[in-house]
């Protein structure tokens, strides 16, 4: 399979970005917590960020420097790799502050 463009990639980040709003709307953080299959989705979700992230070419992340790659490649990283000591309030903190900023600078990038 020949490797996506990198403007794919960025619809990846976009879609994922829709699907944890979605998942999450009209939550508090003690109704995020104790449905498991939100977390579950939402992780999911911040792993294809991360992934799809990790591909988009550096000179595209350096003319875009406020748009936190490095931070999305990093969620990924530790989603997968800290599975069981992730926290639901990192999680939900990251929701409500860092994902809403996101997608209107997401946008400028692929035009």
């Amino acid at each position: 399979m020949p490797p996506r463009n990198w403007k794919i990639r960025i619809h990846d980040i976009l879609r994922s970005l829709e699907a944890i709003r979605v998942y999450t709307k009209d939550m508090s953080f003690v109704d995020f917590s104790a449905d498991q299959k939100t977390v579950d989705a939402v992780v999911r979700n911040f792993i294809v960020i991360g992934e799809a992230a990790a591909h988009v070419p550096d000179d595209v992340c350096s003319r875009y420097p406020e748009i936190s790659w490095y931070e999305m490649r990093g969620m990924r990283n530790f989603v997968v790799h800290e599975y069981f000591g992730v926290s639901d309030r990192i999680l939900w903190d990251t929701i409500q502050n860092n994902l809403p900023p996101m997608e209107a600078l997401l946008k400028k990038v692929i035009g």
